[in-house]
């Protein structure tokens, strides 16, 4: 870890722990396991590297999504510590979603690669399902691979539980309104895309039931899955209520720029 995490993040869990009486030992294996994830948000004094909402620039050859575009990333700023994911080093990944449904549930959507130097243009402007344009900058965060919410000890972290606590007490992660979140873990508001994702590739996942398989072969195993990005979509359904709409794929496929198995989740307050 960095400087800028240490003074920024480290610190401030390190002092939050102390407080509570966690065991430096304890502290310093649950910092080991940090990891990095970007957030991209139209205000703050990070470089520009993505664009939220607009028409999307696509190749001649590649037709447009029957979604609305809800990002563009720009792949070549962002740093290689950004995140833990194997993105690509240039390029672009535009991040689709449907404009109608309901929280908490299944959603549609995809996600392209637009490849650097490509022949790419943006088609007309049209004010049906575009969001206005925004910048969108960039700020690294570190994140636990245990999600708070779990609130559990396990035999690598005894005091799990105050530690999950002391992270999250010591933390801010303003996702904000037309932010995006690559990488790192999902933010739950009521069922986890990952898992929610696992269910869908598997029929046979004992997870609420049985929802519609996501296209695709032989489905992943349940560590490969990934959360590629969330993003903010209060403004989407239920009414201007809290959405995240979680973009979700194995972590080969997302090596290999293969999008036909994204899983899009929407996730409601």
């Amino acid at each position: 870890m960095g400087s800028t995490y240490s003074q920024k993040f480290i610190d401030p869990f390190r002092a939050q722990a102390a407080e509570q009486s966690i065991p430096p030992a304890d502290v310093e294996r649950w910092i080991s396991g940090l990891r990095p994830f970007a957030t991209l948000l139209p205000y703050g004094d990070g470089p520009v590297a993505g664009r939220w909402g607009g028409n999307p620039w696509l190749p001649a050859d590649v037709p447009h999504p029957p979604f609305t575009l809800v990002a563009s990333i720009d792949c070549a700023a962002l740093p290689a510590e950004a995140t833990d994911l194997p993105l690509p080093s240039d390029g672009q990944l535009l991040l689709f979603s449907d404009d109608l449904g309901d929280a908490c549930c299944d959603f549609r959507g995809t996600v392209l690669y637009v490849p650097a130097g490509a022949a790419a243009a943006e088609p007309p402007w049209s004010d049906d399902g575009t969001w206005p344009v925004e910048s969108l900058r960039l700020t690294i965060a570190p994140y636990h691979p245990l999600h708070p919410a779990d609130d559990s000890n396990i035999p690598e972290h005894p005091r799990g539980k105050d530690l999950a606590r002391a992270w999250e007490d010591s933390q801010e992660y303003p996702l904000g309104e037309r932010g995006v979140q690559l990488g790192g873990c999902p933010i739950v508001l009521n069922n986890g895309p990952l898992d929610t994702a696992l269910g869908a590739a598997d029929p046979t996942a004992s997870i609420g039931g049985t929802p519609a398989p996501v296209p695709g072969t032989e489905p992943p195993k349940d560590e490969d899955w990934v959360l590629l990005a969330s993003a903010d979509g209060t403004d989407m359904v239920n009414g201007g209520e809290q959405n995240l709409i979680s973009w979700v794929i194995p972590r080969q496929d997302l090596a290999k720029l293969r999008f036909d198995r994204v899983y899009v989740h929407l996730d409601g307050a």
